[in-house]
């Protein structure tokens, strides 16, 4: 090899330590001289001579004609030109090297255990990547790989199936080859090392420049740890980073700058101030609650439902659902914060799915004030995460203003992709869906009643979301088996007083520890039994997700009242969903001449059969989100069809783009085809041969009628049973809101039905659904 590529693979070892600026900043100078580069040069190599170095940099220096010497835009392009041969002659001719150099630079540069990646990105847990895995585990490392690099690389071992020792075994190879012949050369981290540890051990010059990076005691949190690069925001984050990171820039965000605008109309008289002023550069992102729990193990010592504190703003609905994820899901929190620790250039990003699409949300650290405190939602401790993800939550919507008051459902889709319903605490069905909803794990936010007299006594809030943290069965001396809910009030203060409260003589020790009732402390979370729940809460709102689930979305444009048709193939049996996204009617407050309300949302969803389908789901429904697919229910493989249809509630939207997203175990490939006009008609058939409710309106003429309400769509379904044709009329005498799909027109319609046959008509029926959406029919032969 070389001098000069001896030369500039020392110089190259340094940008994986510190920036050029950096390095620039601890020599106290513009430019570095002939004297700073050999000492750079020899902290990694001593062998290389001095005169060798000299004419390295008088040629560096009038290459890029520079005499006042080597400045941090010039030693960047140093160590980034690739035509230095880095390992001319080696054993190894690489000739993905260039490539390899990246990746390794990335390894250093994150410090992230290859075992702890390998984990997050085996999706599925089978002990082997598959090529996309493995392609988004080196984009952690590089994420500019090309496709053609990708290729190249993988060729080079293309019989090995991606276990956890290949990858570690190819990443010690990688390592090799990039670095062979480099003296004191630290090793990639293959396993976590000790807490005293340095990451990197580095031979120290007799100079001022500190080159060993220490470990910080928080080994949980990495910046971009595990974050997929192709998700719209991640890219242009990590640039703002290290564009920060190099001019000493403090970040202030120019699309939700710290302004009356931001704030919005009704708390226009707060102010702004920065995290990092308000804790004087103590805060960090996470924090361990020691005032609760003593142990600090596990990750919900770090994220807890006890760290939210609602603050002037009337986000009852986002804090009460992020108390209700970060008691079970902690990770999910976590995940969703590409930079994971605090930094004096005010830089953050919350990754969020935005209209059923996931993007990541960049903001800086100015938060609102009153008096010189935090005056919205804020951590218990010198933790920022539930600032920083109220403020991303405001600039999505325009403003705080925009986020005062809303639906939990909203908020639950838009942290983790899941589906999301809600349950009324009133419907005779309510106490069996609700267990239901406990048993599969659901995320759970319940609302109170608007108004009623006996809160204030009672110490409940009319109006007001509250987390549902968890729910046990105990079995009371006297009262038997009691359902008890353990609730939240996202102010983390006033606590239910009846029955099972906190002071409550219904308690025992034994009940308090099969319970986990821990104390008696007022911080707003309190127990209570399910009967007295549904007297005092009239909604669940509900949603379901799984961490190892696959989210995919796609975007297209609907025409009104015009169907659209996707087929797609299950290829495993497991849980599936496929919902439609509207956009959030917050984001619609400044243009109120469009009128903008949820549009009617119509899904089909059927197998394909040999002769047909066979009716699966069906949806006719008005909301954010429309969904099928059921929890518990598991699609069998095989191909099916969906079928999307909305009516456009804005006047003057003829067509308008829609958001579809799939949600399961495996990844699902929607591919849009051409309309079936068998498929309504075929489905409905399917749902006749289960029907038992016939009635003989004819002699001979047997009939079968049904309304779907699920689907808004109803048939009417004749069968001949005589040996005998017979023609009748059919008149709709009370219409009950049905109206004749084609090839039908009107209220009436005529059959001629030959022996032994039969006859199927469809209508669909106009909102709102109930069981009064039936027509009443008339016969008259003809």
């Amino acid at each position: 090899m070389s001098s000069d590529s001896l030369i500039q693979e020392a110089l190259s070892q340094f940008i994986m330590l510190r920036s050029p600026q950096e390095l620039l900043h601890e020599f106290k100078t513009q430019a570095l001289n002939l004297e700073q580069i050999r000492q750079l040069v020899q902290v990694f190599d001593p062998n290389i001579p001095n005169e060798d170095i000299k004419y390295f940099y008088l040629k560096m220096i009038t290459k890029f004609k520079s005499p006042a010497g080597i400045t941090q835009d010039i030693y960047q392009q140093i160590v980034d030109d690739e035509e230095f041969t880095l390992r001319a002659g080696s054993s190894n001719s690489y000739e993905s090297l260039p490539l390899l150099k990246n990746i390794i630079r990335g390894v250093r540069e994150k410090k992230v255990p290859i075992q702890r990646l390998y984990n997050f990105y085996d999706k599925n847990k089978d002990k082997e990547l598959q090529d996309p895995e493995f392609r988004n585990l080196l984009e952690f490392f590089y994420v500019a790989i090309t496709d053609a690099q990708f290729k190249k690389l993988r060729e080079e071992f293309p019989d090995h199936p991606l276990s956890e020792s290949v990858i570690i075994s190819l990443f010690e190879k990688w390592q090799e080859i990039v670095f062979e012949n480099t003296q004191g050369d630290p090793q990639i981290i293959l396993e976590a090392p000790a807490k005293t540890q340095n990451f990197l051990t580095i031979p120290k010059p007799q100079q001022t420049i500190s080159l060993e990076l220490t470990r910080e005691e928080d080994e949980r949190f990495k910046d971009f740890m595990g974050v997929d690069f192709k998700i719209p925001g991640v890219k242009e984050l990590a640039d703002l980073q290290k564009r920060c990171q190099q001019t000493q820039e403090v970040f202030t965000d120019p699309d939700f700058p710290p302004n009356v605008t931001s704030l919005g109309p009704k708390f226009s008289a707060n102010s702004w101030k920065r995290l990092q002023e308000l804790f004087q550069g103590e805060q960090k992102v996470f924090s361990i609650d020691t005032q609760h729990d003593k142990s600090g193990a596990g990750l919900n010592k770090w994220i807890s439902h006890r760290d939210i504190c609602q603050g002037d703003l009337g986000d009852c609905y986002f804090m009460s659902t992020l108390s209700s994820i970060a008691c079970k899901w902690p990770d999910q929190i976590k995940d969703l914060f590409p930079i994971q620790r605090a930094n004096k250039f005010g830089v953050y990003g919350v990754k969020m799915c935005i209209n059923g699409e996931w993007k990541v949300i960049p903001i800086d650290d100015n938060i609102p004030v009153k008096n010189g405190k935090i005056a919205f939602t804020k951590n218990a401790d010198k933790e920022i995460w539930v600032s920083l993800l109220e403020k991303s939550w405001a600039k999505v919507n325009g403003s705080y203003t925009n986020i005062d008051a809303g639906d939990p459902r909203e908020v639950i889709k838009t942290i983790t992709g899941g589906p999301v319903w809600l349950l009324l605490t009133n419907k005779p069905s309510f106490k069996e869906n609700f267990i239901t909803c406990v048993k599969q794990k659901c995320v759970m936010v319940t609302g109170t009643y608007s108004k009623n007299a006996d809160y204030s006594a009672i110490g409940l809030e009319p109006g007001h979301a509250y987390s549902i943290l968890n729910v046990k069965t105990v079995n009371h001396p006297q009262r038997g088996q009691v359902h008890l809910l353990k609730i939240r009030n996202p102010w983390a203060r006033k606590e239910w007083k009846g029955d099972w409260g906190d002071d409550s003589d219904l308690w025992t020790p034994e009940l308090r520890e099969q319970a986990g009732n821990t104390g008696t402390e007022n911080d707003g979370i309190f127990f209570m039994s399910l009967d007295d729940y549904t007297k005092y809460f009239f909604s669940v709102f509900c949603g379901y997700f799984k961490t190892d689930y696959i989210y995919n979305s796609m975007r297209f444009n609907v025409r009104r009242n015009k169907g659209v048709y996707f087929e797609f193939e299950i290829k495993k049996e497991g849980e599936y969903f496929f919902a439609i996204h509207q956009e959030s009617t917050r984001q619609y407050r400044s243009q109120p001449e469009l009128k903008y309300e949820y549009s009617y949302v119509r899904l089909l969803l059927a197998k394909e059969l040999q002769n047909g389908y066979e009716y699966r789901e069906g949806k006719f429904y008005k909301d954010i989100e429309t969904h099928v697919g059921r929890v518990g229910e598991n699609f069998t493989p095989g191909k099916y069809i969906l079928y999307i249809k909305i009516k456009w509630h804005v006047p003057s939207w003829n067509e308008h783009s829609v958001v579809l997203s799939t949600y399961g175990e495996q990844y699902v490939q929607l591919k849009e085809v051409p309309r079936d006009p068998n498929l309504v008609s075929q489905t409905m058939m399917h749902q006749v041969r289960s029907n038992n409710k016939v009635e003989e309106v004819l002699p001979g003429i047997t009939m079968k009628m049904d309304n779907n309400g699920n689907l808004g769509i109803g048939y009417i379904y004749y069968k001949n049973e005589s040996n005998q044709q017979v023609n009748f009329e059919t008149n709709l005498v009370n219409k009950g809101g049905c109206k004749l799909t084609k090839p039908e027109r009107g209220y009436y319609f005529k059959s001629f039905i030959p022996p032994q046959g039969e006859r199927l008509v469809t209508f669909t029926i106009t909102p709102p659904i109930t069981e009064l959406s039936m027509p009443t029919l008339s016969h008259k032969l003809l």
